[in-house]
């Protein structure tokens, strides 16, 4: 007996020993991870500021483009790339119609009868009358389907959302998105800050004039005095921005994307809108 009451206290010492090991660890886990989660927060955070300060700079030389052309900074010895696309150069989800629509998806690869039922789609989707387009969808084609979806009858939320539109798939999603926003509040996009995607979508271009049109405004040059660059800055206000960021941290490449609404309080220089990681 006094063996067996031996053994069974080691066991019982051994086991106390392993959880307290297993608590150990799982302390450092949790501490390590918020930290890096903290890190990653706060790398972010000072991205989207720098992109601010960078759009609102007064001198023309050193204002940061806002047409999706890369910048790079260091914060804290992290190496960030930072882009930033100003939502009016996007085609707006809630304000174009139809031809714009079946421009882009056509020139996602669709043809044309599927790139028009496609769009009467998407029109049905934020439509709040229960009539619908030629080749739309509303309640009763959702229900029908089995889909577990019903349009929202009003605007787009999100791009994302367009997910959810019937005979919308990932694939082509992900090939229209760059040039889709729910911010710009516009009919039309404009082409001086247009994402090539957005560009394709306009009537009688080609990937050649795209090209050219990337091109000639990567090379021109504006002689811009200081007052007009105020001016230009007054401009921007209300405006909404996408800011996206790539850094390294942990062997990974992270990739977030925020995007924010200039105010005119200087205390306050913009309104988050959304964030998201890429």
């Amino acid at each position: 007996m006094p063996v067996i009451s031996v053994v069974w206290g080691l066991g019982l010492l051994a086991a106390i020993a392993l959880s307290l090991l297993w608590s150990g660890n799982m302390s450092y886990s949790l501490v390590r991870n918020s930290l890096e989660v903290a890190t990653i927060n706060a790398t972010v955070e000072a991205a989207v500021n720098r992109a601010v300060v960078g759009l609102l700079d007064t001198q023309p030389e050193r204002r940061w483009r806002a047409d999706g052309t890369a910048q790079n900074f260091e914060f804290e010895g992290i190496p960030i790339r930072v882009s930033i696309q100003d939502e009016l150069g996007r085609i707006d989800l809630n304000q174009a119609e139809e031809p714009v629509f079946v421009g882009l998806l056509q020139s996602a690869g669709l043809d044309l009868n599927s790139a028009t039922g496609l769009a009467d789609k998407i029109l049905d989707w934020r439509t709040a009358t229960s009539l619908k387009h030629l080749n739309g969808a509303k309640e009763p084609e959702y229900r029908a389907s089995g889909s577990a979806f019903r349009p929202r009858n009003g605007p787009f939320q999100s791009v994302d959302e367009l997910l959810l539109v019937m005979d919308m798939t990932l694939a082509l999603f992900r090939r229209i998105e760059p040039a889709l926003t729910v911010y710009s509040g516009r009919q039309f996009i404009d082409p001086q800050v247009a994402p090539r995607e957005a560009l394709q979508a306009l009537p009688n271009m080609t990937p050649d004039t795209v090209e050219s049109a990337l091109a000639a405004r990567r090379l021109e040059q504006l002689a811009v005095d200081r007052s007009a660059a105020v001016d230009s800055v007054a401009s921007l206000r209300g405006r909404a921005f996408t800011i996206r960021t790539e850094f390294q941290m942990s062997n990974r490449t992270l990739h977030y994307q925020a995007a924010v609404r200039l105010t005119d309080n200087p205390n306050q220089p913009f309104w988050l809108l959304s964030w998201k990681t890429k």
